[in-house]
């Protein structure tokens, strides 16, 4: 059986480059997106995902507040932090949730891949 990603982002150029990016490593998964954290809860509660990659600024509920409810309601899910915010309050607050990495858009092709590899 597939994987699966929830892929979560509010802006669509970058979630279809990400999807094409791990498309292209032959990896098995079965991608879903989301472009908002409200968004992202209810599409997890269904899809029921393997892993979430998740950006903090997103419109009506941020990254971190839905990956914590994901992850209440899916503890066993792990969660990879994409974004462009490497401040220390939002790593802190990535840690209290137990988040499998938190990665800055920069390096999203030196480390995504490793850290997905290692999810599954």
């Amino acid at each position: 059986m597939k994987k699966k990603i929830l892929l979560v982002d509010d802006h669509d150029d970058f979630r279809a480059t990400v999807k094409n990016y791990l498309n292209k490593h032959n990896l098995g998964l079965e991608i879903y997106e989301a472009d908002s954290g409200e968004m992202a809860v209810l599409k997890a509660s269904c899809v029921k995902p393997d892993i979430v990659i998740m950006d903090i600024s997103l419109p009506n509920e941020n990254g971190i507040e839905a990956a914590r409810k994901i992850r209440e309601d899916q503890p066993d899910c792990d969660v990879i932090i994409l974004t462009l915010f490497d401040v220390a309050i939002f790593k802190k607050a990535a840690e209290k949730i137990k988040v499998k990495a938190f990665i800055g858009k920069n390096d999203v092709y030196d480390q995504l891949l490793p850290v997905i590899k290692g999810c599954l």
